[in-house]
């Protein structure tokens, strides 16, 4: 629960990869953990048992070589060892024999002031138990080589069945036990790593193999827009949710499709049937304005022409976006200079600045030879036409501005300023949106859709447009163009 909650906290950090990987590293390692806890456990227990059986038929063995007499008990020599194999070393046991008031009677070799616990051991025996088993860690009795090997000591009852008097007490060596088990936890010491380091390689491998078609969808919906609703992602062959995913996208795409159509037919079909009427409305006011004398009402046909005029100007804009917006192959690339677009479209600009007095200042800086660019001129004319046309507009009368076009070997830069009151802080991230203008309070005429169109357009053409900052007063806007290698050339006229 705790990885699930900083996983998903993340998202960012660990992705869907990472995280199949770490549940699958974190189930498999859990697994194998608790596996091998009960496999650990298991062996000890069964090691356990097999050692005190054979504990148990050596203590029958050694109580039948006592001999115990009515005064005397005695440990003839012991022959139990021969041909037999213990998982003890039985030449390093001990042996006591003792009285149930706890005397011990005698000492068998090397056991001497051996004198372990016997009370529970005692009480176990009279309960019905045929033998008591307990655990040693510590024999300061034993011989040299073996004191830090544990003992399992066993009491036996040496006389009567129900109430014995006699207990043979036997502490053997637990070294083969204990080497066994720590073999067992080497094993899982090492082990377990191993499998973890198998289970992450596996987990991410697993986990790449089963997301590699998801990550191909990725890749082609990465890669498909406005100009490429045909294309679909491929369908995997496996099939399984995968391969749902993958046909419910392209169900998706097809119904988006569909809508962009739809859309784009409508409104270049509307676009088209408004220019009719008011086509024919501007060409009977310019008549009734020919044919009127008085001044007045002569006036109120230049205002009606000049809102004529607008709105033919919004309804070719919308037809503009429209055509720029369905993505479909609209450039028509030339080999040309940006500054030689610009020089086209000054005289036109002149006249327009004419109209408040304003001069237009072309600077042409050449840093190396002029190498040209792949341009649509119409739409590069277009560009430039609305970048001037709105320098002009926000400009005081009696003011200039200043057209920049410099160049080097790698590409053209170019700049245009005015000087008016420039664009507020809170429009500057707008400016480039659909019917967005800085000023919305002037009396400045402007429906907000030039600047959005010379940034689509420069789209087109692989740059973008920039609002500059500036010290003085008036707006800054630049473009940088690159210069086309043939191998580009071709490449943005195939696209």
């Amino acid at each position: 629960m705790f990885l699930k909650l900083t996983l998903n906290k993340f998202p960012l950090l660990f992705g869907i990869r990472a995280r199949i990987t770490a549940m699958f590293v974190l189930i498999f390692g859990s697994t194998a953990i608790i596996f091998s806890l009960f496999l650990y456990y298991f062996l000890n227990q069964s090691l356990q048992k097999d050692f005190d059986d054979a504990l148990y038929n050596y203590a029958v063995d050694v109580s039948q070589t006592i001999e115990v007499r009515r005064n005397s008990v005695s440990f003839p020599p012991l022959q139990v060892d021969e041909g037999k194999i213990f998982p003890f070393q039985s030449g390093h046991t001990l042996f006591i024999v003792r009285h149930v008031s706890g005397e011990i009677i005698i000492y068998g070799v090397n056991s001497k002031n051996f004198n372990p616990t016997y009370s529970d051991h005692y009480k176990k025996i009279l309960k019905g138990a045929d033998s008591a088993y307990t655990s040693i860690t510590h024999i300061e009795e034993a011989k040299d080589d073996s004191t830090e090997v544990p003992y399992r000591l066993i009491t036996f009852p040496l006389d009567s069945e129900k109430r014995p008097t006699l207990f043979l007490q036997i502490a053997a060596p637990m070294g083969t036990l204990e080497a066994q088990l720590d073999r067992m936890k080497l094993i899982l010491l090492f082990g377990l790593p191993a499998m973890l380091l198998i289970a992450i390689i596996s987990g991410v491998y697993l986990s790449g193999t089963a997301l590699k078609p998801v990550q191909d969808m990725i890749n082609k919906t990465k890669n498909i827009n406005a100009a490429k609703l045909d294309e679909r992602v491929a369908l995997p062959r496996s099939n399984d949710e995968i391969k749902k995913l993958a046909e419910t996208i392209n169900l998706m795409l097809e119904r988006i499709q569909k809508s962009f159509e739809s859309q784009e037919k409508f409104l270049a079909n509307a676009s088209h049937q408004l220019l009719t009427p008011i086509t024919i409305l501007k060409g009977e006011v310019e008549l009734e304005q020919k044919q009127e004398t008085d001044v007045q009402r002569s006036r109120f046909y230049s205002s009606l022409l000049q809102e004529i005029d607008s709105l033919t100007g919004i309804i070719h804009s919308m037809l503009l976006l429209t055509k720029i917006d369905s993505g479909k192959n609209i450039l028509n690339p030339v080999t040309t200079h940006p500054a030689e677009v610009i020089m086209d479209i000054l005289p036109q600009m002149e006249k327009i600045a004419a109209l408040k007095n304003i001069k237009i200042k072309l600077d042409i800086i050449e840093n190396s030879d002029r190498v040209p660019c792949m341009l649509d001129i119409e739409l590069m004319s277009q560009l430039f036409f609305n970048l001037i046309e709105n320098a002009i507009k926000y400009s005081p009368v009696n003011s200039q501005v200043i057209i920049r076009v410099f160049w080097n070997l790698d590409s053209t830069r170019v700049e245009i300023e005015d000087f008016g009151l420039g664009i507020p802080e809170s429009a500057r991230k707008d400016i480039f949106e659909h019917f967005s203008r800085a000023d919305t309070s002037s009396k400045i005429r402007g429906y907000g859709l030039g600047l959005s169109i010379a940034q689509k357009i420069a789209r087109l053409h692989g740059t973008l447009i920039y609002l500059e900052n500036k010290e003085t007063s008036g707006a800054l806007f630049s473009l940088v163009m690159s210069h086309a290698k043939p191998r580009q050339m071709l490449e943005i006229k195939n696209n």
